[in-house]
């Protein structure tokens, strides 16, 4: 438990205010100005990496992915109104170039907690769905082939997959599941029968155009390796994307830009929930000392080190304890 101290003093409450949770909200602008009661909603980034050991390692990276892709939502949505009210064509080419360079770097700028939905995901990797030309036929005539998968690059990676000889689609889908899920892909069947595979984005551009397969003469040849077309999944990415390539289409694609400016709005929203529930958080680790109260409780923990080590050493136990009791514990011992 870390105990922050603010002083009466321009100096002190000045240096405490900087490493302070009550920073505002904007990574961009920082102020040190001291307020005595009101707190800013959420925690600047510049908190974490100046202070890195003031919170818990989960809580650091929660915060971190939550202002990530809350930054970048923000910057795509305001580039993308430009585009869409812009008054004239000679700013056209810089308003889709800004567009442009937000969707090359999406993974970079967003810490890759954005994907190619817009859809923000903080708890794992984002991924890219995509479907494999004549994989349904896998599912209902394996004949007991065994596959073997090539993932090529800087390093090659095989993974084989041995098919049963009849089986249901289901079963089929799970052996192959074993074998691709050393490559990163995951395999699925939805509800119209169609198979749909995933792999985490970092990993996207070696599958889209890097995979392949050689097999037993019987769904794929056996003298050498099949490039596999690989379809991803229509996403808000690549409609944007056509859009700053053709920013002079931006008023016909209106419905388009629309639709991506409600799924930011949307997932903005999202991230208030998580932003609140991290401000909880932070709350709940808040100490329950005012200035003077913690100036009196330091100045008496230090009148009790200077008196022996034997002493010390059973206060420093004693304050290895409290981190694992309640906070309403330790207010009612120390009260």
């Amino acid at each position: 438990m870390q105990v922050g101290l603010k002083t009466a003093t321009s100096s002190t409450a000045a240096a405490l205010s900087r490493g302070a949770i009550d920073a505002p909200q904007s990574v961009k602008t920082r102020s040190v100005t001291e307020t005595s009661a009101k707190r800013n909603p959420f925690p600047e980034a510049a908190l974490i990496s100046t202070r890195p050991l003031r919170y818990n390692v989960q809580l650091n990276q929660q915060l971190t992915a939550v202002q990530q892709a809350d930054n970048y939502l923000a910057e795509t949505e305001t580039q993308l109104l430009l585009l869409r009210h812009s008054t004239g064509r000679h700013d056209l080419p810089e308003k889709a170039a800004g567009l442009q360079r937000l969707l090359d770097k999406r993974p970079q700028l967003s810490g890759g907690t954005v994907d190619r939905h817009f859809s923000v995901s903080l708890q794992q990797n984002t991924q890219v769905n995509f479907t494999l030309a004549g994989s349904e036929k896998l599912l209902q005539n394996p004949g007991g082939e065994t596959l073997v998968f090539s993932l090529g690059g800087s390093k090659r990676e095989l993974a084989a997959v041995a098919l049963p000889e009849e089986a249901a689609p289901r079963q089929v889908l799970m052996h192959l599941n074993v074998g691709l899920g050393r490559l990163g892909i995951n395999a699925r069947q939805d509800i119209t029968g169609r198979v749909k595979f995933s792999v985490d984005e970092s990993r996207w551009d070696r599958v889209s155009q890097q995979l392949s397969v050689k097999g037993e003469g019987h769904n794929y040849p056996s003298d050498s390796f099949t490039l596999l077309a690989v379809q991803p999944e229509q996403a808000q990415h690549e409609g944007l994307v056509q859009i700053a390539a053709r920013p002079e289409s931006a008023r016909e694609n209106n419905a388009r830009m629309q639709s991506a400016l409600e799924q930011i709005t949307s997932q903005r929203g999202k991230l208030r929930i998580h932003q609140d529930r991290v401000r909880s958080r932070i709350d709940d680790m808040a100490t329950p000392y005012t200035p003077k109260q913690a100036q009196e409780t330091a100045r008496a923990l230090g009148n009790v080190l200077e008196k022996s080590t034997e002493s010390f050493s059973g206060l420093n136990r004693a304050l290895g304890a409290q981190a694992n009791l309640h906070l309403a514990t330790v207010k009612n011992l120390l009260g």
